[in-house]
């Protein structure tokens, strides 16, 4: 009886370190499995400051794009506006040159009566002339202030 007692022993001691060895392995996964879900809960957290960020990033870019587009919308309009009010400003110019090249034949020609009636009516597209410059003037100021308006 002696003898099977050791034997026992021996195998209770095998059967213990075998359970302490799972029971320490066990508890280096858990530590293990504890630190990875920490860290991947940082990097969730990291994560969802980066995307905060990247969306207000957006939200002033898309504010930003947004103005823009409007600027050139209305830079365009404008644009549009002083081709056509081009249209009678280069009208009175040349009524202005048919008007000097009549004073100046009816000059050339001594004729008073006609030279005056052309200067008369060159005199009188004056108004309408400046009337129109400032016009166009005023439109392509507010081109330029829109422009400023994108800086």
């Amino acid at each position: 009886m002696a003898d099977r007692r050791p034997h026992w022993t021996g195998w209770r001691w095998i059967a213990f370190g075998a359970a302490l060895l799972l029971a320490l392995g066990g508890a280096a996964f858990l530590v293990l499995s504890v630190q990875e879900h920490n860290d991947a809960r940082d990097e969730l957290a990291r994560t969802r400051r980066e995307l905060a960020a990247a969306r207000a990033n957006s939200s002033r870019d898309t504010q930003a794009l947004t103005k823009v587009q409007r600027t050139i919308d209305s830079v365009k309009d404008q644009l549009g506006a002083i081709g056509t009010g081009a249209v009678p400003v280069a009208d009175l110019d040349q009524r202005d040159l048919d008007a000097v090249r009549a004073a100046v034949q009816a000059g050339l020609a001594g004729d008073a009566t006609t030279y005056n009636a052309a200067v008369d009516q060159r005199e009188g597209l004056a108004a309408q002339h400046d009337a129109a410059v400032e016009q166009l003037r005023q439109q392509a100021n507010a081109i330029i202030t829109a422009f400023d308006q994108l800086n």
